[in-house]
């Protein structure tokens, strides 16, 4: 199929303090999508891992148009938009129950081996086979490699848990979103409308790592870098709108 399509109903657990969808929510949606879409199309968990290779989430950018809120109802599409040397581009699109699109994103994905954790090249797991890819576009241009700024201020120190690691034996991706934001003050997150977000996921932490948080703002936008000692593990910008 050339697209993956789901509806979702919005869940109370799924929704923040003022009932709407929380963006680590949005991940969890957004990673289970692609991979159920990844099955079909040959190339996903079940078939890689039996040759010790699995998908791993390099970059991505989000536009939060409008946040759904608790109860909604939710279409979800996503599809693969081919490949590159390393990466594999996958798109995603929200609309509401009119119809409205109200979430779109762009992805880079990479290929590990699972057991010495190394870059794949994507020819050598896909070959020519273009199968299943789409050209359409939900952002048209490739999630940027960020930049940190130079003047960031240390936040607080994280231990990877139990709770945090997923099946690839690491930090799943959602959760760099939930600990980003947990960085930002009350008086901050409670008075923004988020409206944009890009997350490069530089290096693998794993359960027990040590992670600093850095983060820098302005009136418009917060980054915040995650750090195991001078590795950095995440970065993360966020753009918004005050109320």
């Amino acid at each position: 199929m050339i697209s993956y399509k789901e509806t979702l109903k919005v869940k109370s657990y799924e929704t923040d303090i003022n009932a709407n969808l929380k963006l680590y929510s949005f991940m969890n949606f957004a990673q289970e999508v692609a991979g159920l879409h990844a099955d079909s199309l040959g190339f996903g968990y079940d078939n890689l891992i039996k040759t010790d290779i699995a998908w791993v989430l390099s970059r991505i950018h989000v536009k939060f148009l409008k946040l759904p809120r608790w109860k909604d109802e939710i279409h979800l599409e996503t599809w693969h938009k081919g490949t590159d040397r390393l990466f594999g581009f996958r798109d995603f699109e929200v609309q509401d129950s009119s119809g409205e699109k109200i979430i779109l994103a762009t992805s880079s994905w990479l290929v590990i081996n699972t057991r010495t954790r190394r870059l794949q090249r994507m020819e050598n797991i896909m070959g020519e086979n273009t199968e299943g890819s789409d050209s359409r576009h939900a952002i048209e241009e490739a999630a940027e490699r960020l930049v940190s700024p130079q003047e960031m201020e240390f936040v607080r120190t994280r231990v990877v848990a139990f709770s945090d690691v997923d099946i690839n034996r690491h930090t799943n991706n959602a959760k760099y979103t939930e600990w980003a934001l947990d960085c930002i003050k009350e008086e901050i997150i409670t008075a923004i409308r988020i409206t944009e977000l890009i997350i490069n996921f530089n290096t693998e932490s794993r359960m027990g790592d040590s992670i600093d948080f850095y983060k820098y703002d302005t009136p418009e936008m917060m980054f915040i870098e995650g750090k195991r000692g001078d590795t950095s593990i995440f970065q993360f910008k966020l753009s918004y709108e005050k109320l």
